[in-house]
């Protein structure tokens, strides 16, 4: 398994493991769109620089050449930017009645994993871990620590985050959903 820098050509399969987060959260704005045209305006959004390694940064673990896990993030201090993109390109996309809106998620001096996501054929094999492990050395410099958002419906997950070395520091609601954020400090 590799872990790299996505690039816009990665955009599709990208689109297709974050658009299950977004269905996960059941945002009333996306209760008419339809999965065609969820995952369209990802592959866009997932295929432009600033999303890629600009503003935020998005790093794909590959098996056989094939995209099989994404971690997708962005240091606090650009969240608003990030949200701003999603917003504009959610907008002009014909499949929504109204812009796809995010934020209030990260905290000062954080690098925030907004989406990690694995292929559900692989699943249960390593690649959210392999992802997780290699973010502190690819986001170096980036925030002093890692912070992240889980659903209190996802023990699963926040397993995985407590053996990546995360601690529960608070709470908020995204969407329809109560989230435990979790940080884990950075070493410099």
């Amino acid at each position: 398994m590799q872990i790299r820098k996505a690039q816009p050509q990665d955009g599709a399969k990208i689109a297709a493991l974050i658009a299950m987060i977004y269905r996960d959260m059941e945002m009333p704005v996306l209760k008419n769109v339809s999965e065609t045209d969820l995952q369209d305006m990802l592959t866009k959004l997932y295929s432009l620089p600033e999303n890629l390694d600009g503003l935020a940064q998005t790093f794909v673990a590959t098996l056989h050449d094939q995209v099989v896990g994404v971690a997708f993030g962005h240091p606090a201090a650009n969240e608003v930017a990030v949200n701003d993109l999603l917003k504009r390109v959610s907008g002009e996309h014909a499949g929504f009645d109204a812009p796809l809106e995010l934020g209030g998620e990260a905290r000062p001096g954080e690098w925030y994993l907004s989406m990690l996501a694995v292929d559900p054929q692989t699943q249960g094999h390593g690649v959210g871990s392999r992802l997780l492990e290699a973010l502190p050395q690819l986001v170096r410099g980036l925030g002093r620590q890692l912070s992240l958002n889980v659903d209190d419906g996802n023990p699963r997950a926040a397993k995985l985050y407590h053996r990546q070395g995360f601690t529960v520091d608070g709470q908020l609601m995204i969407g329809v959903h109560p989230y435990e954020h979790m940080v884990k400090p950075l070493k410099v």
